[in-house]
């Protein structure tokens, strides 16, 4: 049987918290999703937390409390999920691409100063992969940062959880992210105005909103998520660790030295030898490996690959080997054994 590439770590705990949902007919947002939030914002040490429905609603909301219009223009790395650029779909405005940094997965912060105008209303950046990283360049900008932690929410940068110090921070709950609820997100922010345009344009019952609401049985599964998610990073790095040792024996190379900061979301790393040879040997060995961004975002509005190298490039080279908490010792020492046996 195959090594699968990603998996959500589904307990009895989540499935009881669902079933009593169920069986109490407790299905629209209401008082779990509430609870949801709160243990949200108790972890990241936000004021205010809001659930909706996905990452690019959570983006579009976002946006419309910062004011995005058809005359806006937002930075967004190419090397990115697609969420921000759905969302910017849906208003109109325009995408301005940045590449990352060589041999890095950060975007690069001196393209991203040459490229903002009296346009831009937003730069969007995140921990891709569980690559942690500060941003403090960004926002000494003095233009709003959304930064999104769906792949590093649960960890501090010196004492203080990710995202705080950003205009909006976003975070997804997909069945691949650090925790999940099936699908869904949730908008963070300590900015009242910002906060009640989320409630009001998340679901009102008066006005003019988009319904973009979490239901009760989704928070049910993230308030049992979010109880374990320090053993998910845990068990994460520990995986992480025994895939660097492995890889010292090998002259292929992680992009990054390990890191106890780091999430490891997904592993990335570089094989020395061709995608052909490379996919073929795992695929062989019945393990499943994956590109962390398959497509960049320049490709997908019509870019020419070279004309951002560094995005094209990491899409087609850089792997991730499976990493998720659910792993058994037999898997781990598997894909181990095949790391050191690829030549």
């Amino acid at each position: 049987m195959s090594i699968v590439s990603g998996k959500p770590t589904i307990t009895r705990k989540e499935l009881e918290g669902v079933l009593d949902c169920l069986i109490n007919e407790e299905l629209i947002s209401g008082g779990i999703t509430r609870t949801f939030e709160k243990n949200l914002c108790e972890l990241t040490s936000f004021k205010f937390c809001t659930a909706v429905n996905s990452l690019t609603a959570a983006y579009h909301l976002a946006f419309h409390a910062l004011g995005i219009n058809r005359d806006s223009e937002i930075i967004i790395p190419s090397y990115f999920n697609s969420a921000p650029l759905n969302a910017l779909e849906i208003i109109g405005a325009k995408a301005v691409f940045v590449d990352i940094q060589e041999d890095n997965l950060l975007p690069d912060f001196d393209e991203i100063k040459r490229k903002c105008n009296e346009n831009t209303k937003a730069i969007v950046t995140g921990h891709v992969s569980g690559i942690v990283d500060s941003f403090e360049a960004l926002k000494q900008t003095g233009i709003p940062v959304i930064e999104d932690i769906s792949h590093a929410i649960g960890t501090e940068i010196e004492g203080k959880h990710i995202g705080l110090d950003a205009s909006i921070t976003v975070c997804a709950f997909t069945p691949y992210d650090m925790i999940t609820t099936g699908n869904g997100a949730a908008l963070f922010t300590n900015n009242t105005k910002f906060y009640s345009t989320f409630k009001t344009f998340r679901y009102s019952s008066d006005s003019p909103s988009f319904d973009y609401t979490m239901t009760d049985f989704q928070g049910a599964m993230g308030i049992s998520q979010l109880s374990r998610i320090q053993n998910f990073i845990r068990r994460r790095r520990e995986i992480a660790q025994i895939y660097y040792d492995r890889l010292r024996m090998t002259q292929h190379h992680a992009l990054y030295p390990f890191n106890p900061v780091f999430t490891y979301q997904a592993f990335p790393l570089i094989f020395d030898s061709s995608a052909e040879k490379t996919e073929k040997f795992f695929k062989k060995a019945g393990i499943e490996i994956y590109h962390p961004v398959e497509t960049p975002l320049h490709i997908m509005k019509g870019f020419a690959p070279m004309d951002f190298p560094r995005s094209d490039r990491m899409s087609k080279k850089l792997y991730s080997l499976p990493i998720y908490p659910t792993l058994t010792k037999n898997e781990i020492e598997k894909i181990s054994r095949n790391i050191a046996k690829f030549i």
